[in-house]
């Protein structure tokens, strides 16, 4: 009975969406490069890369895509490269392999949940694809691969780290923002809360390069000087 009075719930609510907002800024998603270059595609939604929407990714069977599209759109979709955002994937940030990083992300409107980045080589891939990405989740400076956010809004720095050894000439940096702000199912006793079931998901894909040098993390240990990142203009 507590099962389908919860069932009953949510058919009678519907797929709850709180559309939550945010975007990664530094180094810059695909869709918020414009914000630094002129030359780049104006895309004035680029705080809304969340799958098409909760009940759009729900219909879609909890599916995304790669950086934050509707998975249903044709591809390549915009946000991909050759999209008509992504286009050929401009480098915006070069870093050192193996150092820790300062990713800047910024939320309009936080509904909790957590952040997840991944890291795909497309020097050794040859192109983006969730199996690419899923060969580096990085992990942050506590060593977690998930960061809870709180209850904070507007800018987040986070320091993650790249893996040991990997370099590129064009990787793709992707940030993904699981939200927990919409009731769901918890487990099969039909028990409901804020945050279980499906939760709006954000997705920015930025493209950087990776090359050998000094190990920031390292040399923070041993009381070395930290190498800053350097943008490509």
């Amino acid at each position: 009975m507590k099962y389908l009075l919860s069932v009953t719930l949510l058919l009678a609510i519907g797929l709850q969406q709180i559309d939550a907002h945010g975007m990664m800024l530094s180094p810059p998603s695909r869709s918020s490069r414009w914000r630094y270059d002129g030359s780049a595609p104006q895309n004035w939604n680029d705080n809304e890369l969340f799958c098409g929407g909760l009940y759009t990714q729900s219909n879609n069977g909890g599916r995304c895509g790669l950086c934050g599209d509707n998975f249903s759109d044709g591809q390549p979709r915009a946000n991909e490269i050759g999209g008509s955002i992504g286009g050929a994937g401009v480098v915006t940030r070069s870093y050192s392999a193996g150092n820790a990083i300062t990713v800047g992300v910024k939320i309009t409107t936080n509904h909790l949940g957590h952040f997840e980045f991944h890291l795909c080589n497309l020097d050794a891939f040859g192109g983006e694809s969730e199996e690419c990405f899923n060969q580096h989740r990085l992990r942050f400076a506590d060593g977690s691969d998930t960061l809870n956010i709180g209850t904070q809004r507007d800018e987040f720095d986070v320091t993650v780290i790249l893996p040991d050894g990997v370099t590129c000439q064009h990787c793709v940096l992707r940030w993904t923002y699981v939200g927990a702000n919409n009731w769901g199912i918890c487990d099969n006793s039909g028990n409901g809360a804020l945050g279980c079931g499906p939760q709006e998901t954000f997705k920015n894909c930025a493209d950087v390069r990776i090359d050998w040098g000094r190990n920031l993390v390292k040399e923070l240990v041993t009381g070395g000087e930290p190498v800053a990142p350097i943008e490509v203009v």
